[in-house]
């Protein structure tokens, strides 16, 4: 998820697009799917907060779940952060370990410092020295996820799944690609391959992780390979700039505003050149299943969020649990924030956060659709 006070990028669906939306959706039926199916669940896991193994062990309750997987995020402030996360490591070691069932998903920033490029401006390595995509393709920060790697096996946690250079279609990282495509690749392969050689870690999984729709770049162009991805992830919200959907006019009715639900699923969530069904095909094509690392309702001060929409949550369930599509977790970000939200459960009282749903039925039926013994 991009930092608070940044919005999304602005998306413009030029006119070229909307002629190939109802062959996209026609594409995404059934008989389109993947006819490679999954015999297990998928795995259903949570972000509440950093370290927020209350938050998680809170949804967890409130669906009447045994275990949920804990979403995290490392700090791209320093260097330091990326190889030595230890604070990190440490209270998420102690909850894995306390039950079967919980996994770690953590999400790795790949340049360290602001979204300029301007490198760090804390730490003990390379404070106010420029970062790249170009110097990670030349191996330059190796250390870094040599260091990382070491510490997971350490602590326990070398079974996590990592998303490094989450959303990286986007412009809201350093580590944004575009105009980069063969920078970012071989970068991405000097992080796996590194990682990799530690003694212990071979049980890391490595999940490739742009957000739904073009944003910046057409995602795909930024493909490291085959053998250095164990899922192809995409991170899907209830928000758009799609034309006739979001914000809905001050005096829409209620079937005016389902209407406009609908159209952001079926024309932006599935149907966009690389929205749901595009991936699905994709993952299929590279033979690795999907994973949703993030997803969640919106409401937002910028008013492009679907707000209380039991549609989204309904057709999230379907398309997660659906085999043909082969997903194999899915975490919901559960919390809110100043100018944007997404919360669903109770969450954890006394933690001075803004904790509750402002989606009363959506939180309704996704309990119904997602507890225990459904």
């Amino acid at each position: 998820m991009m930092p608070v006070n940044v919005m999304r990028a602005f998306f413009k669906i030029r006119d070229l697009r909307v002629a190939i939306l109802l062959a996209c959706v026609l594409a995404f039926s059934p008989a389109h799917a993947d006819p490679s199916p999954r015999n297990a669940e998928p795995a259903l896991g949570t972000y509440h907060w950093p370290n927020g193994t209350a938050g998680v062990d809170a949804f967890a309750a409130w669906l009447g779940r045994d275990a949920v997987w804990g979403l995290d995020f490392v700090g791209g402030e320093s260097w330091s952060n990326v190889g030595w996360p230890i604070f990190w490591l440490e209270h998420w070691s102690k909850w894995v370990k306390a039950k079967p069932g919980r996994r770690l998903v953590l999400s790795i920033p790949i340049l360290a410092g602001p979204v300029d490029g301007s490198g760090p401006k804390q730490g003990d390595v390379g404070v106010g020295v420029p970062v790249s995509l170009e110097k990670g393709a030349a191996g330059d920060y190796n250390i870094h996820f040599q260091q990382l790697a070491e510490n997971l096996v350490k602590h326990g946690l070398a079974d996590s799944v990592l998303r490094p250079a989450w959303e990286f279609n986007g412009d809201w990282y350093a580590w944004r690609a575009k105009g980069k495509t063969a920078a970012f690749t071989e970068y991405w392969r000097q992080i796996v391959k590194t990682m990799r050689a530690v003694p212990g870690a071979e049980a890391l999984k490595f999940c490739w992780n742009p957000t739904l729709g073009d944003q910046q770049f057409p995602a795909d162009e930024a493909w490291p390979g085959d053998a250095f991805v164990d899922f192809v992830g995409v991170d899907v919200y209830d928000e758009t700039w799609y034309a006739d959907t979001y914000p809905f006019p001050a005096d829409a009715t209620a079937a005016e505003i389902e209407r406009r639900r609908k159209r952001s699923w079926d024309e932006w969530i599935i149907g966009s050149p690389r929205g749901l069904a595009f991936w699905v095909k994709f993952a299929k094509d590279h033979g690795k299943p999907l994973a949703i690392p993030e997803w969640g309702l919106v409401w937002s001060t910028h008013n492009h969020g679907g707000l209380d929409d039991v549609h989204f949550i309904e057709q999230m369930h379907a398309f997660i649990s659906d085999p043909r599509n082969n997903v194999a977790f899915h975490c919901y970000f559960d919390i809110n924030e100043s100018d944007h939200g997404h919360q669903l459960s109770p969450g954890v009282s006394g933690t001075g956060k803004e904790e509750g749903t402002k989606f009363p039925k959506s939180a309704a039926r996704f309990r119904e659709l997602f507890s225990a013994g459904r």
